[in-house]
């Protein structure tokens, strides 16, 4: 395939799987919106994590929350579990990488705040026990997944909520995962903020 034919090829399914989102995620995005919303009303906060590029897309969703996305305003609380890495360099090395997210979920995350995840793949072993350990604290989890959902979407309660990208590529779920983020977060600023930029 020539550079060309590659680049078309790229950006079209990343439009398609765009498009898809759009079409099958729009009810789940404004629930999703819904309780965050709530959870920073009632004064909880947002812990985001994922692995790898996962990681940084979480962590750029935290960002906008605390900083700004499209407006002056308050920051709002959300907190990057994988943004620390001598504390996730202690966590592996004394209780093992599996626990680099569980062990600060556990001393930080309570029953009114949520746990945000993004997981290409979802298949990382960190990420099941975040989970696991959310569900302990009685803490929400919100998940952003592709493919099949992997173990990721396997531990998820009826009171958790999964926004699934269906494309098995991690190059367009990423991209999706980021433009969903950005969806999540003016929906959050318009709700607590109102619509006028």
């Amino acid at each position: 395939m020539n550079p060309e034919d590659l680049i078309v090829e790229q950006i079209g399914q990343s439009l398609e799987t765009f498009q898809m989102a759009a079409e099958t995620l729009s009810d789940l995005l404004v629930h999703a919106s819904d309780v965050i919303t709530e959870c920073l009303l009632s004064d909880g906060k947002v812990a985001v994590c994922g692995m790898g590029t996962s990681g940084a897309t979480a962590a750029s969703f935290a960002v906008r929350m605390l900083s700004k996305f499209e407006r002056e305003r308050p920051g709002l609380p959300a907190i990057i579990l994988n943004g620390d890495g001598v504390m996730t360099s202690a966590i592996a090395n004394h209780s093992g990488p599996g626990d680099i997210y569980s062990q600060q979920i556990r001393a930080l995350c309570h029953e009114q705040d949520i746990l945000l995840i993004v997981s290409a793949t979802g298949t990382a072993s960190a990420l099941v026990k975040a989970i696991q350990a959310a569900h302990d604290q009685g803490t929400t989890v919100i998940a952003l997944t592709g493919g099949n959902g992997g173990d990721v979407a396997a531990l998820l309660e009826d009171t958790d909520i999964e926004l699934r990208v269906e494309n098995d590529r991690i190059g367009p779920v990423q991209l999706t995962h980021h433009m969903l983020l950005n969806c999540l977060v003016e929906l959050i600023e318009n709700a607590i903020f109102g619509s006028e930029l």
